[in-house]
């Protein structure tokens, strides 16, 4: 079975009642969360990289200011995910794989910082990146000088892996509502990842289950708090202005909002939201 470790690495800004609907105005933090998975063949994996200090070089200049003015982030040295993990006692030789569930900035900036790892994403996700600069690169909340130059080499793509074998309730119950593939990442049903595109293109979530046999669905951005499935709040109107697809976001945010009301057993796991966060860290 897989274990598995949170981490908050920095956040960023945003007025809540535009991520929340009916929530009132105010600055809401939005942690940058990256998982750290230990899988009992493949090792140690970790889902995203969050944010670094590399954000603020990198939005110095003109357009990729404009990025920063947009999402305030606030992050320091100690918060680098590679410094976390100096604190387990794991290098950066050790973590075997990163995946990658899109190409926004506050999931890859770390990227660089593992020059061992082989990487795992969507082939849709990255070629609607990939040669994008300037302001196409920005309005897709993409900073290209984040990416390894190396990154083509080293990258597995989702959609390149067998669909898995539905043997469990749990899992059963998320093909019914989301009616998609999941993609078996290794081979062996550890690891299943799914499409979450919307917020964007090629955006994947993961799911695992842990030691005490509990499913854990890392959802990335296809909703921004835990709340929000709960109580069915999503967004306002403003927000979908930033989604590679709106229809597609709401799509899914009904299909989260739906498996949390028959599944409560699966624990869903938003990247942006603290909440998670600090059950599963005390």
């Amino acid at each position: 079975m897989i274990t598995y470790k949170l981490f908050q690495t920095g956040y960023c800004t945003h007025n809540a009642k535009v991520a929340l609907k009916g929530e009132p105005s105010y600055e809401m933090k939005f942690p940058a969360m990256v998982a750290l998975l230990k899988h009992p063949v493949h090792g140690n994996i970790l889902f995203d990289t969050g944010y670094t200090t590399k954000f603020y070089e990198e939005t110095k200049k003109f357009p990729y200011s404009l990025y920063a003015k947009i999402t305030p982030v606030f992050v320091k040295e100690k918060d680098h995910i590679v410094e976390q993990l100096k604190r387990e006692n794991i290098g950066v030789k050790e973590i075997k794989y990163i995946f990658l569930s899109h190409f926004h900035a506050d999931h890859m900036c770390a990227l660089k910082d593992f020059p061992y790892s082989q990487f795992i994403c969507s082939k849709e996700a990255y070629l609607s990146v990939k040669n994008k600069k300037g302001v196409r690169a920005v309005l897709s909340a993409y900073i290209p000088t984040l990416l390894p130059e190396d990154f083509g080499k080293r990258v597995h793509f989702i959609e390149d892996k067998a669909t898995a074998l539905i043997d469990k309730p749990e899992l059963n119950t998320i093909h019914k509502v989301f009616q998609k593939p999941l993609y078996d990442i290794w081979g062996d049903g550890s690891c299943l990842a799914i499409n979450l595109s919307g917020h964007a293109k090629g955006q994947y979530g993961l799911i695992f289950e842990n030691e005490t046999n509990e499913t854990i669905f890392l959802l990335a951005d296809a909703v921004w708090r835990s709340k929000a499935f709960r109580e069915n709040l999503p967004p306002s109107k403003l927000a979908y202005i930033i989604m590679d697809n709106s229809e597609d976001y709401k799509e899914n945010f009904q299909k989260i909002v739906k498996l949390h009301s028959i599944e409560k057993k699966i624990k869903m796991i938003p990247s942006h939201c603290e909440e998670p966060f600090q059950v599963v860290r005390g």
